[in-house]
């Protein structure tokens, strides 16, 4: 039997911005959804009165990455948070629950936020 993973989502009400990281839970997933608790970038906020948040998740950069179009590197600083140096996944775009919302980072970058915003337009063909 799997190994019972808590989760710690927030039944607070949290207000995430566009443009920061924060980490969340994104357990359960299905199939190659990226999961487990991990930092994500703001891309959308409440705009027509769901508590929804759309997200692009980020994980630790790995080499192989910068052969891959959807995946945008974003350098660790104190600014945003993030521990090691990271790439968001425009691939693994997702609306979330804002209770999945855990703790807040910092943010990218507006250039950050640029490159990660259009590389989303890209995977979604707008």
């Amino acid at each position: 039997m799997p190994k019972q993973v808590k989760s710690r989502v927030t039944s607070v009400k949290v207000h995430p911005k566009r443009g920061e990281i924060w980490i969340v839970d994104l357990n359960p997933t299905i199939g190659d959804e990226i999961s487990k608790q991990r930092p994500v970038v703001v891309l959308g906020v409440e705009a027509i009165g769901l508590n929804l948040t759309i997200i692009v998740p980020l994980t630790t950069w790995k080499n192989d990455f910068g052969k891959i179009w959807h995946m945008i590197p974003i350098q660790n600083k104190t600014s945003n948070g993030l521990q090691a140096y990271s790439g968001a996944n425009c691939y693994q775009i997702r609306s979330i629950s804002n209770q999945r919302f855990c703790r807040k980072l910092g943010a990218v970058s507006s250039t950050e936020l640029q490159e990660i915003t259009a590389c989303v337009q890209n995977c979604v063909e707008l």
